[in-house]
């Protein structure tokens, strides 16, 4: 009898979906560890099949807003995303974003297409539903390959981003009407241009990762800082990984670095930098790339640390080229300098230059004969020199 209680009588009602609890992300439930969800079963549609499913809302946060799951849990779990941003529960990262980086890195069986007829939604449906039964479905949107893994770990964006559960613009505020003043519920901000992409994407262009504003400017950031460290002093060590440690208050020491990354391959060396990080040197690159893809995000000594490839410096890149000595500026004296009028005389006295020479002769001008120059040293008895008689 208990069994026949969940099926239900309509034909049509069958694949509708009821579920105990949602699938989101750590941004999206907020910072308040106590959250209340209410729960209405079949409440409205799913924006990507069109299938009814259970809603789940909540107030995400002290100073969230009221939030509710966009998508059913089926299509959630098929795109290993959140129910109500959309964003890849693994990395952070837009659909958009996860599946070019997939299909660049040659992990084109990864990126699942998702249908847009009716007919095939429904095929694409209950395929989904068997394959999360025998869970390989979640395994079609993860990497196969290290240098893919490796790329989408250095994009990820996991921690959590609160100010996206802020209220929405007030209306009323940007018209200059409204009369609420501090308990209104809505932000007295002006809204952004009209213009703007950022302000014209809806469920179904990020679910299938086709027109999406959010993951352009990702890509576009991502494509800028790779061509400035190309283009920069630096470049990337061949064997050599750098370890950034978190804010915490237990201290990580030169074998608990080597505890964490022995596994990974050979260590050459581990050279601290301080209480802010570590370089961790292998005897191989795949060694490196290993313990990147692997440690990072992990925790050491209750402290979470991101490892990423060390830079090292360019010969040369850190040398100026000398312009010669710079010129000294006198000091003054102690006593300060005395102002005068007339300007600064300084009290030097300045010999006059020794006579001789004869008047300067020039050119198509007649001069009488003049006297060669007398020298005192010419005289050879200014020494006492006695010439002989």
């Amino acid at each position: 009898m208990l069994a026949l209680t969940s099926i239900k009588r309509d034909d049509h009602k069958q694949k509708w979906e009821e579920t105990e609890f949602p699938l989101v992300c750590e941004t999206c439930l907020g910072d308040n560890p106590y959250v209340r969800m209410t729960k209405e079963p079949h409440g409205k549609k799913c924006r990507v099949c069109d299938v009814p499913f259970t809603v789940f809302a909540w107030q995400a946060g002290t100073r969230g807003r009221l939030k509710k799951v966009e998508i059913c849990r089926t299509c959630a779990r098929a795109k290993n995303v959140c129910q109500v941003c959309l964003y890849d529960l693994q990395y952070g990262l837009p659909v958009a974003v996860r599946d070019q980086v997939l299909a660049e890195e040659g992990c084109l069986d990864s990126v699942v297409a998702a249908p847009q007829s009716a007919a095939n939604r429904a095929w694409a449906t209950a395929q989904k539903e068997r394959a999360i039964e025998q869970g390989t479905a979640i395994q079609q949107c993860v990497p196969t390959n290290a240098s893919a893994a490796a790329k989408l770990a250095s994009m990820a964006r996991m921690e959590p981003r609160y100010e996206r559960n802020l209220p929405k613009l007030c209306s009323f505020f940007a018209k200059g009407e409204c009369n609420r003043g501090t308990q209104c519920p809505f932000r007295h901000e002006m809204p952004r241009d009209r213009n703007d992409p950022m302000s014209k994407s809806n469920t179904k262009d990020r679910f299938f990762g086709s027109n999406d504003a959010v993951a352009r400017g990702i890509l576009r950031a991502h494509l800028e800082r790779e061509k400035r460290e190309s283009k920069g002093e630096n470049e990337r060590a061949t064997s050599t990984l750098y370890v950034r440690f978190r804010e915490g208050q237990n201290a990580i020491t030169q074998g608990d670095i080597r505890d964490k990354f022995y596994s990974y391959g050979e260590i050459s060396s581990v050279r601290m930098h301080q209480d802010k990080g570590a370089f961790v040197e292998f005897t191989s690159p795949q060694a490196t790339q290993h313990a990147i893809t692997s440690a990072n995000g992990s925790i050491i000594c209750g402290r979470k640390i991101k490892v990423n490839w060390a830079m090292v410096a360019k010969r040369g890149a850190g040398q100026t080229k000398s312009a010669g000595p710079k010129a000294v500026k006198p000091a003054a004296p102690p006593g300060g300098l005395k102002k005068d009028p007339e300007g600064f005389r300084p009290n030097v006295k300045v010999p006059a230059p020794p006579g001789g020479g004869g008047p300067i002769k020039r050119a198509g001008v007649s001069h009488g004969t003049v006297a060669a120059p007398y020298y005192p040293s010419q005289d050879p008895t200014r020494l006492g020199t006695q010439s002989k008689a």
